[in-house]
C-alpha cells in the first residue's frame, strides 16, 4: 500500500511573530515545528503500516528549503521517504494553488491512501487536504476522530459532524484529514532520529509536475493580503478580593454589573 502523508512546517506556537513595516508580511522568529494536526496524520500512516507491513510512506511537504527539517522529523517517526516540493519563487498562500501543487505530486507518484492534518495552525483555512481529493477525483472524509484500513480496499473511519459524529466506510483510494483524538503522535526513537539526520531528501520544482503556467500562475491567484493587523489587547485581568467565599461572590457580582455592565 502507498501512502502519502502531506505536512507543513509552522511557526512554534511561542515563537515571536512580527508584522512588518508594509502591513502584508511577517517577521518570524526561527522556531518552527510540523504542524500539529499532521502529526496526527503520520501516526495514522505508521499505524497503518504496523498492520500491512508491504505499506510504504511517503512525507510530502510545499515550502520553503527550511521545511526540510519537519520533513526529517516524519523520517524519525517513521516515514519511508519524503520530498520537499520547493516553494522559493512559488510562494503562494492561495490554497487553490497549492491544492493543484500536492495532487499533481500524488498523481505522479502513485497512491493508494493520502492522509494530512485537519487545517495548518497557521492560516487555518483547512481548505487544502479536501480540494486535493477533488482534484484527484477520490472520496475524501474530513477531522476524522477514528481510523482504521480494513483491508487494501476499504477504510472505517469516525468524522465529526454538527451535532454528533459519524461513522463511515470508505473506499480506497481516498483522503482523510485527521484531528485531534484520533490517536497519540509517538516520540520518534534515537534509532529513527539517526535515520533522518541521515537521509537525503530530494527536491521538487513544482514547474516539473506537469502543470500548465496558468495553474500555478501567481498573478491568477484569488487571494490578496490586504493588511495584517496584530489582535486586540486584552483587558488586564481583575482580581476579585474577599474575605469569605461569599464576599467574593458579592464583589463579582458588583464588579459584573457596576463595571463590567453585563448584568
Amino acid at each position: 500500500m502507498n501512502i502519502i502523508v502531506f505536512i507543513k512546517q509552522v511557526a512554534d506556537t511561542e515563537a515571536r511573530i512580527i508584522i512588518k513595516n508594509d502591513q502584508k508580511s511577517l517577521e518570524i522568529e526561527n522556531k518552527y515545528n510540523m504542524n500539529f494536526f499532521d502529526e496526527f496524520a503520520m501516526e495514522a500512516a505508521i499505524k497503518t503500516k504496523e498492520k500491512f507491513k508491504d505499506s510504504k510512506i511517503t512525507a510530502c511537504t510545499y515550502g520553503p528549503k527550511r521545511s526540510i527539517e519537519a520533513l526529517r522529523t516524519a523520517i524519525a517517526m517513521g516515514a519511508d521517504q519524503a520530498f520537499l516540493i520547493d516553494n522559493t519563487n512559488l510562494e503562494s498562500d492561495d490554497s487553490l494553488i497549492v491544492a493543484k501543487i500536492l495532487s499533481a505530486f500524488a498523481r505522479k507518484e502513485g497512491f493508494d491512501l493520502i492522509l494530512c492534518g485537519r487545517q495548518a495552525i497557521d492560516d487555518e483555512n483547512a481548505n487544502v487536504g479536501v480540494m486535493v481529493a477533488e482534484m484527484l477525483g477520490i472520496p475524501h472524509a474530513s477531522s476524522v476522530t477514528a481510523f482504521e484500513v480494513v483491508d487494501s480496499r476499504m477504510v472505517r473511519a469516525d468524522n465529526e459532524i454538527e451535532g454528533g459524529i459519524e461513522s463511515i466506510e470508505v473506499q480506497l483510494p481516498a483522503l482523510f484529514t485527521t484531528q485531534k483524538g484520533v490517536n497519540t503522535p509517538r516520540v520518534p526513537l534515537i534509532t529513527g532520529v539517526m535515520k533522518a539526520m541521515k537521509a537525503v531528501i530530494p527536491t521538487i520544482d513544482p514547474t516539473t509536475l506537469g502543470l500548465s503556467n496558468e495553474d500555478i500562475d501567481l498573478n491568477s491567484s484569488g487571494i490578496e493580503t490586504i493588511s495584517l493587523e496584530p489582535p486586540q489587547q486584552r483587558p488586564p485581568v481583575k482580581m476579585i478580593d474577599g474575605e469569605t467565599t461569599e464576599d467574593k461572590v458579592r464583589n463579582l457580582v458588583k464588579a459584573l454589573k457596576e463595571e463590567a455592565k453585563v448584568l
